[in-house]
Formats: structure tokens, C-alpha cells, sequence
């Protein structure tokens, strides 16, 4: 019997890039993940452009710079990656594995997460950080709304780096410059 496309596909893990110490620990995880599985790491980040969904003869749309909004995103995706990587060390690294796949897609997270993780292993998803109880617990609602929307509608496993992984984490600040964090 011969091969399928399915079988030539490579084999993917989607991470999904925010600007938080929750999305460097995600890709982290994903990093080694892929590496454990001989799979593609495949960084997204999601972008919308400030002017989208806005009518157009609304106030501060005028010299809205869309090539400089996509370029932030992009060195936005590339420092929280740089940094992730780094956190997996030489355990992001192995002969025969390609390198990670960064993509900034234009478009809404949700939508862009479930159709860039159709056909992958997994999608990875950093958790927000939360408080556990007395008895060590974390709270019901510590996902955010896009991983709980990935989570209800995904097309593959999904996987949200637990917010006790995060919590000693600080946002590089590469990351907090270009988010606009101080």
C-alpha cells in the first residue's frame, strides 16, 4: 500500500505566542515536546490591526501604520520564542529535527489557533497565572478565554502549561518592551 499525503505531512506542534511569561513557558514545553516527538515546533501569533472592526470615519484612524503594527508582531513572536527556546536548552535541539516554524498570522487568536492546529499533535497554550487554595488547587477559572475557547472547539489535544510553571517566571524584557509593558 502507498504512502498518503497524511503520512508525507510533517508532524506539528502548534504553540500559540502572546506577550506574557505564560507564552515563553509554552513554548518551552512545546519546544521539548516536539523534540520527544520528532515533530515541528510551529510558533503563531495572532495579530489584529488596531484599525480592524472600526468604521472608517471613526477618531485615530488617520497615519495608522499597518506594515509597522505587523512588524511588531513579528519581533514580538521572535523575542518570545528566542527566549522559550532558550529556556529548552539543548533539549530544543537534536540532528534531523527542523527548526521552528514562526508565523504571524493576520486575524482573530481563536479562529487563527483552531485552523493552524488542524492536522497537528497538539496545541500548547500558556495558562494565565492564578493563586492555588489552601489545599494547593487551582482555581477553576485560571484559563483565559481564548485557551478556553481552544479547548472547546479544537481539531488535536490541547495543552495549557499549569500556571505553578509560570508563576516563577518573569516577562523577559525584550517581550515587555515590544508589548508596551513597563
Amino acid at each position: 500500500m502507498g504512502r498518503t499525503a497524511a503520512d508525507a505531512a510533517p508532524r506539528r506542534i502548534v504553540v500559540g505566542v502572546a506577550a506574557s511569561a505564560a507564552s515563553v513557558a509554552a513554548v518551552t514545553w512545546a519546544a521539548r515536546e516536539a523534540v520527544l516527538r520528532g515533530a515541528v515546533l510551529h510558533a503563531v501569533h495572532a495579530w489584529e490591526p488596531a484599525a480592524r472592526g472600526r468604521a472608517p470615519y471613526a477618531p485615530g484612524l488617520r497615519g495608522v501604520d499597518h506594515d509597522g503594527e505587523r512588524r511588531a508582531a513579528e519581533a514580538l513572536l521572535r523575542a518570545v520564542a528566542q527566549e522559550g527556546l532558550s529556556g529548552a536548552g539543548q533539549a530544543a535541539t537534536r540532528p534531523g529535527i527542523a527548526g521552528p516554524l514562526l508565523e504571524v498570522a493576520e486575524g482573530l487568536t481563536v479562529q487563527v489557533l483552531l485552523h493552524r492546529a488542524a492536522g497537528a499533535e497538539l496545541l500548547v497554550l500558556g495558562g494565565a497565572p492564578a493563586a492555588e487554595d489552601a489545599a494547593g488547587h487551582l482555581p477553576s477559572g485560571h484559563l483565559g478565554p481564548v485557551a478556553r475557547a481552544c479547548l472547546r472547539a479544537a481539531p488535536c489535544p490541547v495543552v495549557t502549561v499549569a500556571a505553578q510553571h509560570v508563576a516563577a517566571r518573569r516577562v523577559p524584557d525584550p517581550v515587555r518592551k515590544l508589548a508596551g509593558v513597563s
